[in-house]
């Protein structure tokens, strides 16, 4: 921690208190620190070669353009062992996405103005490709698209402010393709957090991206997302939580088959 401390002085000023924040994933440290120059919220990734690092490197290239949903960058510094990223620090809570949660709409208004961000310079060869094994040939096209896609939104990457803004944070892996991937990400974690299929679609249908989502797209990402969750699910069973998404992906995917007859 010091040597992070050190990092990133030059841009904190003194710092005088750091608070280690737990419940994420992956290999970054993060933390808030309080300085004489203010507080923020700082990840520190390990700088070496990996997929760990390009989606820390991501999330700092894509930060600039993604401020009308998601808190600011501050500042970014690297030195042979860590790469940085300082973020205006926000008060806030996670997201509840379960039913009758008063989160819903402003879930669905993050969900809005994602959709209204065009899609960044830096993202145009971002491809999404991460549910091509679990798809056909005719189902992956209908995966591509020139929308900036956020595929791992759920409660703990939703957070209210104490405004009762939403913002949308942890941008690691963001791509290029068809905005309804997002809402199908979305329609997922709304059946894992209780709702039934289609009580996730009415909400879901109120963001404006939904009326312009392809409802075979729907269909097909529905069925290659139960397909992967499926995987990950026999992969990691001592994951409980992979088993939950795999039913809830499931329950999704059964909803619009059953619509199609």
């Amino acid at each position: 921690m010091r040597q992070i401390e050190n990092l990133i002085r030059p841009h904190t000023g003194h710092i005088t208190r750091t608070r280690v924040v737990t419940g994420g994933y992956g290999t970054a440290t993060t933390f808030t620190v309080t300085a004489e120059r203010g507080t923020w919220f700082v990840k520190a990734t390990p700088n070496r070669p990996g997929g760990h690092l390009d989606a820390a490197r991501r999330e700092a290239a894509v930060g600039p353009f993604v401020t009308t949903v998601s808190p600011e960058i501050r500042f970014t510094v690297e030195d042979p062992d860590w790469f940085v990223v300082g973020f205006e620090h926000i008060d806030a809570r996670p997201a509840d996405f379960t039913p009758g949660s008063p989160d819903l709409p402003l879930l669905v208004d993050v969900l809005d103005r994602l959709a209204a961000i065009p899609l960044p310079p830096v993202a145009h060869d971002w491809h999404e490709t991460r549910w091509d094994r679990f798809a056909t040939e005719e189902e992956r096209a209908l995966f591509r698209g020139d929308d900036l896609v956020h595929a791992d939104v759920h409660g703990r990457n939703v957070l209210i402010d104490g405004d009762g803004r939403s913002r949308l944070v942890d941008w690691e892996w963001p791509t290029r393709g068809a905005g309804l991937i997002t809402l199908g990400s979305v329609a997922v974690q709304l059946v894992a957090a209780g709702h039934s299929a289609e009580s996730a679609e009415s909400w879901i249908g109120r963001c404006s991206a939904w009326q312009r989502a392809d409802p075979d797209g729907l269909d097909a990402f529905a069925r290659a997302g139960s397909r992967m969750m499926d995987w990950f699910a026999n992969r990691h069973p001592e994951d409980t939580w992979l088993s939950a998404l795999a039913d809830a992906a499931s329950t999704w995917s059964h909803h619009r088959a059953r619509a199609l007859r």
